[in-house]
């Protein structure tokens, strides 16, 4: 097998881990001022992922304290959680107005209403010398920042499921992203049912950055510190022992005496170490969280290890008495901040070693498929397993010719079961268990590679087969990176514009590539759900209003609850399953249905297919396709 190298280099033919490169070159083009490590570039502009720390530096209070900004090519505009809004006039004609009725005022007066919204700017607005107030949360400490800027224009905000639009005040905000900063212009609005208070939309994407919806916090990676096993930190001076989860979002500490303060927007809670030592914290609270059914506190923590600057960690408060660790870091946590050395441990009680972007290293994600001699596997890595080691219901070892053999099973991709007898390696001695090891075919990154394997029957709780990774499966080392999933697949890099030619079934029409959507979404109208053999089905019709229509009968394989917009009720659609196709790109992928009639672009390709290699500009259409004859 060829060796990949598995992240970006400076200067050269590279990629994002696990992704081969195609017709662009990413290149590490430029050098961030403040933290001197390189950007990932793509012509001069930078490539986000789809969730960023963003910066507002022109606010005293909240110079280099990063926000959590989720990056939306799908969005016009940017938005910013905002309290405590007033809108004033020192014009005689409005100063007797303020807030939405002042803005309401502004958008019907002649000289405003006959201008194209398009052409709405700071300009028009300056004459009638409207001033926004509104306050800004510090996320670490909850102190309120407060802010005043010169309204720059009223945005007018398209809902779901109303025809009227929503009126917010709108100014101008510097943002700085990787190094980069663009003064932005961003609509305050209420935010606080959202994880990120910031949405990166148009106003500062546009002629600045692509974005690649596959990878969060993607131009912090370069920085990311390495953690191995057996690490601790300390919070108010109680040592606090980590463990991971690569599949919850968040992280989660060890609390006791729970006190939530709703009025002052506090919480109460103590914290102790394996030793009894106790302190007892009061933080900010940034918002409850649906864990299990259970409403659990969300706050911010500092974190302090060796010769490294505070850090502050989003967590939710649990007891976690009955564990062997008090904090248990989530991907948001692991995403910002660091990269998993399998084979290392207690990293952070030294003076800390950064990912190197050269490392040969393998680099896997939490959720892996992987190919074994013709069959695919999920597969997970592990910090504990050394030798790499695939899971079956059960195998047999026999003996042929003078040497020690086994026999096993794996299940196809068409529900059938293969037989492999493969000569035993060596065998090693797991407690009372003997794991016979073979060698096997692998494909990696689209590369053929010979491996050994050890072999074990699956756990009590387990139902399918699967695989390991190991400590060993790279001679390089393998480090886990939680910033994307499935990054042993091979799958290449290409730009895609904002709006795109997509296929679906025999109909090819203009799709929105909206990195902010979860799923992707059709156009569906008279759904109807009905079982047919025991299975949910749904029949729904589709058309745009390029005159194309077809009816659909497909499987409904889940449904979802999609959170609303402020003044919106959350809405429940069902999805299912569709191929489809953009350029040479082609996926089988979870489609929600949803009434989009009022909408132009009658479909939008979310994360779950932009993931397999979209680089998206929130400014350019029609990057890879051609744009449809009679198209605007």
């Amino acid at each position: 097998m060829k060796k990949l190298f598995l992240a970006f280099t400076l200067l050269a033919l590279t990629s994002v881990p696990g992704l081969a490169l195609a017709d662009s070159r990413l290149q590490d083009a430029s050098i961030n001022a403040t933290t001197n490590a390189p950007v990932y570039t793509l012509d001069d502009k930078l490539v986000l992922g789809r969730v960023e720390d963003v910066y507002l530096n022109s606010i005293d209070e909240l110079q280099q304290v990063p926000i959590v900004g989720k990056i939306d090519t799908g969005a016009d505009t940017t938005s910013i959680h905002a309290t405590n809004i007033h809108v004033t006039s020192n014009h005689a004609e409005f100063e007797t107005l303020q807030d939405d009725a002042l803005l309401q005022a502004l958008v019907e007066h002649p000289d405003i209403s006959t201008v194209e919204y398009d052409d709405w700017d700071g300009e028009l607005f300056a004459p009638y010398q409207v001033t926004v107030s509104f306050d800004l949360s510090h996320p670490y400490d909850g102190e309120q920042v407060a802010v005043s800027l010169p309204l720059t224009r009223v945005g007018m905000i398209r809902n779901r499921t109303q025809t009227k639009p929503i009126i917010r005040p709108t100014v101008t905000l510097p943002m700085t992203i990787a190094g980069i900063t663009v003064a932005t212009e961003v609509n305050l609005t209420d935010r606080s049912q959202f994880s990120a208070p910031i949405l990166i939309g148009k106003t500062f994407l546009e002629d600045n950055a692509w974005v690649f919806a596959g990878f969060d916090y993607l131009q912090q990676q370069q920085q990311a510190l390495l953690i191995g096993k057996k690490e601790q930190v300390k919070v108010a001076g109680i040592t606090q022992k980590l463990t991971y989860s690569l599949t919850n979002n968040y992280s989660v500490l060890n609390a006791a005496n729970i006190k939530v303060d709703q009025s002052a927007q506090q919480v109460t809670f103590d914290i102790n170490d394996p030793q009894g030592n106790t302190s007892t914290l009061t933080r900010p609270l940034v918002r409850m969280l649906n864990v299990s059914g259970e409403p659990r506190p969300m706050v911010y923590i500092p974190v302090s290890y060796p010769d490294k600057q505070r850090q502050y960690w989003l967590v939710y408060l649990s007891d976690r008495s009955k564990l062997s660790s008090q904090i248990r870091l989530g991907k948001e946590t692991l995403n910002r901040h660091f990269m998993i050395d399998t084979g290392a441990e207690s990293l952070l009680s030294g003076s800390g070693t950064r990912f190197n972007p050269k490392s040969k290293a393998l680099q896997v994600s939490g959720q892996e498929t992987l190919t074994l001699d013709g069959v695919t596997l999920s597969a997970e890595p592990s910090l504990f397993v050394k030798t790499p080691l695939l899971k079956v219901p059960s195998f047999e070892i026999y003996q042929d010719r003078g040497k020690d053999w086994v026999t096993y099973y794996l299940s196809t991709s068409e529900g059938d079961a293969k037989q492999f007898s493969k000569p035993i390696n060596k065998k090693l001695k797991v407690g009372d268990t003997v794991r016979p090891v073979v060698f096997g075919t692998f494909v990696i990154h689209g590369q053929e590679v010979e491996l050994p394997y050890a072999i074990d029957v699956l756990d009590k709780d387990q139902i399918d087969e699967h695989f390991i990774i190991g400590q060993n499966m790279s001679p390089d080392g393998v480090l886990i990176n939680s910033r994307s999933d499935h990054l042993l697949d091979s799958y290449p890099l290409f730009k895609a514009g904002h709006i795109e030619v997509a296929q679906i079934d025999q109909l090819s029409f203009p799709v929105k590539l909206d990195t902010g959507a979860d799923v992707t979404s059709i156009n569906a109208q008279n759904i109807k759900l009905f079982k047919q053999a025991g299975q949910q089905m749904v029949s729904f019709d589709y058309h745009n209003d390029l005159g194309m229509q077809q009816t659909f009968t497909l499987p409904v394989v889940d449904t979802m609850t999609i959170t609303a917009k402020a003044g919106e009720k959350p809405t429940v659609r069902p999805v299912v399953e569709m191929f489809v196709k953009l350029g040479k790109l082609e996926k089988k992928v979870r489609v929600n249905l949803q009434d989009r009639s009022r909408f132009h672009y009658s479909m939008i390709l979310g994360k779950n297919f932009l993931q397999y290699g979209a680089v998206v500009s929130s400014d350019e259409n029609y990057i890879l396709t051609e744009k449809p004859a009679g198209e605007k």
